[in-house]
Formats: C-alpha cells, sequence, structure tokens
C-alpha cells in the first residue's frame, strides 16, 4: 500500500451546506483510498479560507511532509481544496508529491 495523507477544507458556510462539508470531503477520499490502496496515515483539515495567510491544517500539513519523506501523496476532494494561490502551488510542488 501507499502511503497517503488526507486534506480536506471548507472557506464559508456555504460551502458546509452545500455538500462540500468536511465530513463529505473525509468520506469520499477515504473511500477514494480504499478502492486505490492508499494507507492513510494522517488527515488535516482547516475550517476558513485560504485568501488570509496562515492556514493552520495546511501549514500542519507541509510541515508532517517535511519530516515524512515516505509519504508522496495527498488526497484532496477538488485541488482548489489544497490550493488558492501560486504561492500554495510552489510549496506543494517543492514537496515532490503527487495530488490526488
Amino acid at each position: 500500500m501507499k502511503e497517503a495523507i488526507i486534506y480536506v477544507r471548507v472557506s464559508s458556510r456555504e460551502q458546509k451546506q452545500e455538500g462540500y462539508s468536511i465530513p463529505a470531503q473525509r468520506k469520499l477520499l477515504k473511500e477514494y483510498a480504499k478502492a486505490n490502496d492508499f494507507d492513510i496515515v494522517k488527515e488535516f483539515e482547516d475550517d476558513e479560507t485560504a485568501k488570509s495567510a496562515g492556514r493552520t491544517g495546511f501549514g500542519q500539513m507541509i510541515e508532517f511532509i517535511k519530516e515524512n519523506k515516505n509519504v508522496k501523496s495527498i488526497l484532496v476532494e477538488k485541488t482548489d481544496r489544497l490550493y488558492r494561490n501560486f504561492k500554495d502551488y510552489v510549496t506543494i510542488d517543492e514537496l515532490d508529491v503527487t495530488v490526488f
């Protein structure tokens, strides 16, 4: 099995109510992981906008990946849940991980 982490995020009350809730994202990603032989080693979440700097879960995820070189996969429901600006994209790209 391949080791992976899950990242889930909502940035507004509307997203929570329109089916993008954190539990809905988590359920979808766990089903994907099971169907594709991923072993989920850690989960990270943010319940805040990506427009402001310093998303707590995102920062923790980056540090976890840096410390756990064997983790090469991030599972997200949509890539806009992961990176919302160019700096986030570059940060993830530099970690040499694959986003699913």
